[in-house]
């Protein structure tokens, strides 16, 4: 009965998706609403170089040297639509980039390029989201209702953007947007399984100065049924001991100053209570339950400005991480200073910078004088020789406590031979070498692993990026290959009693990664289709033993084949889409241990409308319509079908 009513749910959405409202026609085609993007190219374009008005203050964002590699930015209004997620849902809906996870709101760990979620950096206007510990962010603990853009960088950045950017790197920001008065917006959201989201914005700003304060609240009981490959007969069972509550506040303050600088701070904190979903061979023994707890700060105080062909910036922050699980306790506090500067000169731009770090972890397993210090230098130049090709080069160089830090540089190219008739196609390459410091958990728990040595990649890649516009259709397409070697691959294996992190010789990463976007304005519809696909092929080619029989085979849990797929169509203040995902098999711990790939498609609609002249928009969403029966991870059930209902409200 549960799965018909969504299938008559799924039907209504439909039909509503095609409803003709007359008064709706006389609005724009291209109205933005809640869940479809229907921005066509010329919208794109603008949208990937971030194009706005007023005086830019500061230095260009690191991306901006990055002309040989793919840089994807996340659009205005897909992060609008997506804000009572987390960053986990974003990733796995918008891209092809493989996430690891262990349950609806579990944890959720990303992989880029077949890489280790610890090659990936994550930050929020700057700082590092990861847990100075494990070196590594939990995707679902990072909430998207609390950053305005969002930027995945695919492949080799450690040149760009520091320690770890071996597969790639997620730069999120918020800004201020100078809207003078008093706006902001309720969000409400409810789903399956009681899952409950709340959250409100309040901005205020006279032209110089600017508050934002952000906050939410987010549960799940997480009690789904789902089908027990354990047992004999698989039976189907509840879920138990998957419930989360998820709080978070955000505080922004923003000056601009006489000399047209600006002066900002910002602070985030989140606060996670879980209980840790437990494989399908453990859901009926609550004697194996258990439950963690994290607590997380982020703020800093920012200064940039700009004078003649000199721009530059600053900025100090201090973030804690605090976590508990049973008894034991694992927390670390951070502290950091980071200044850059720019200069421009007719076709040439300059970027060096500097940054300092300590760290002050408090951990039971870790000797108590144990600390970290951490210092960069960088230096960034583009050059544009002739108005069709661009190259840019970077170094970056540093020191860590008892650990060695390769020098890392690169080398970027960008060739467009064609540029007319709304014809654009650019080629594009880059070389880099990049690399990832052992974690704190890696060197220090339970003793000194001082033998460890620092991850090395060494990054080929290149690719083609074509765009087309022609009145009211457009096409955008990319490819890109790639090739990746890593040596000294960290991982823990087992030694006698106990694990022990250790450095395997090497690990070679190959595959390509395509993506297409096409939008057609029909009549008084406007369409828009994007599919986006990645192969994967990462293997060990060289082993710690000769007799390793993992030595050419794929790495566990990094499907070789994975796709996204959406069709958006709208028509006024109507909208309706349709997704559908695949991912492909992979292995588990044991090489001879296959898990079966899955396909999920979800069906959504949304309206929007004003309400005493502010602006309200309803949407609802159908997750994995067909009711597939999945792991993700094994032993660990993911979510059958399921719905959500959001309202928000802007003003």
């Amino acid at each position: 009965m549960y799965k018909r009513l969504h299938y008559i749910y799924a039907l209504a959405l439909l039909l509503s998706g095609a409803v003709l409202n007359k008064a709706a026609a006389q609005d724009s085609l291209l109205f933005p609403n809640i869940y479809s993007e229907s921005d066509t190219l010329k919208k794109f374009k603008l949208d990937s170089v971030l194009v706005s008005s007023g005086l830019h203050r500061g230095t260009m964002p690191n991306r901006g040297f990055a002309v040989g590699t793919n840089v994807i930015l996340a659009s205005v209004e897909s992060i609008s639509r997506m804000s009572m997620n987390s960053l986990a849902d974003y990733i796995r809906e918008q891209s092809s980039v493989y996430l690891k996870e262990y349950g609806r709101g579990m944890s959720a760990f990303i992989s880029v390029r077949g890489t280790s979620s610890s090659h990936t950096t994550i930050a929020w206007n700057g700082m590092s989201m990861a847990v100075p510990t494990l070196g590594q962010a939990d995707l679902s603990h990072i909430p998207v209702y609390f950053f305005d853009k969002m930027e995945l960088h695919v492949g080799g950045s450690s040149v760009l953007y520091g320690d770890g950017s071996i597969g790639g790197t997620i730069q999120m920001n918020t800004s201020a947007k100078w809207e003078r008065g008093l706006t902001g917006d309720i969000l409400l959201s409810a789903g399956s399984f009681s899952t409950l989201f709340t959250g409100a914005t309040i901005r205020y700003s006279n032209g110089r100065n600017e508050s934002r304060t952000s906050i939410f609240q987010s549960s799940a009981k997480n009690n789904y049924t789902f089908e027990n490959n354990t047992k004999v007969g698989r039976p189907t069972e509840r879920l138990n001991n998957s419930a989360y509550k998820n709080r978070g506040f955000l505080q922004e303050l923003h000056r601009k100053l006489k000399d047209s600088s600006l002066l900002s701070f910002n602070i985030w904190l989140l606060d996670f209570d879980r209980e840790i979903q437990p494989s399908v061979s453990l859901n009926d023994r609550p004697e194996s339950f258990a439950s963690i707890m994290d607590r997380n700060l982020r703020s800093s105080l920012s200064y940039s400005g700009s004078r003649s062909k000199i721009s530059y910036s600053g900025r100090l922050s201090f973030s804690h991480d605090y976590e508990r699980y049973k008894e034991d306790i694992i927390a670390a506090s951070r502290y950091m200073a980071y200044a850059d500067i720019q200069y421009f000169h007719k076709d040439v731009v300059f970027k060096a910078g500097a940054s300092a770090e300590y760290i002050d972890p408090d951990v039971d397993s870790y000797a108590q004088s144990t600390s970290e210090s951490r210092g960069y230098l960088f230096l960034l130049a583009k050059y544009n020789p002739y108005q069709n090709l661009v190259i840019s080069a970077g170094a970056r160089a540093g020191g860590v406590t008892n650990s060695k830090v390769p020098f890392m540089p690169s080398l970027d190219v960008r060739y467009t031979p064609v540029r007319h008739s709304g014809h654009t196609l650019s080629l594009r390459g880059s070389l880099s070498k990049n690399s990832k410091v052992p974690s704190l958990n890696d060197r220090y728990w339970g003793g000194v692993h001082s033998y460890l040595r620092s991850e090395i990649s060494f990054t080929q890649e290149g690719g083609a990026d074509y765009t087309w516009f022609s009145g009211a259709s457009s096409v955008a397409f990319f490819v890109t290959l790639y090739k990746s070697r890593v040596n000294d691959w960290i991982r823990w294996l087992p030694a006698g009693q106990v694990w022990r992190p250790q450095n395997i010789p090497q690990v070679l990463s190959r595959g390509g990664e395509s993506g297409l976007t096409v939008t057609q304005i029909l009549y008084e519809w406007s369409f828009k289709a994007t599919l986006c696909y990645s192969y994967t092929d990462v293997k060990m080619v060289e082993a710690l033993w000769r007799e390793d029989p993992s030595v050419g085979q794929q790495l566990a849990y990094q499907p070789r084949h994975s796709w996204r797929g959406a069709l958006n169509a709208e028509r006024g203040n109507w909208a309706s889409f349709v997704n559908i995902s695949y991912t492909g098999e992979r292995t588990t711990l044991d090489i001879y241990d296959t898990l079966a790939g899955y396909t999920l498609i979800d069906l959504g609609a949304s309206y929007r409308g004003k309400i005493l002249g502010n602006n309200v928009t309803v949407s609802t969403i159908i997750k994995n319509l067909l009711n597939v029966s999945y792991q993700n991870v094994k032993f660990y059930a993911m979510a059958p079908v399921n719905y959500q209902i959001t309202l928000r409200w802007k003003f």
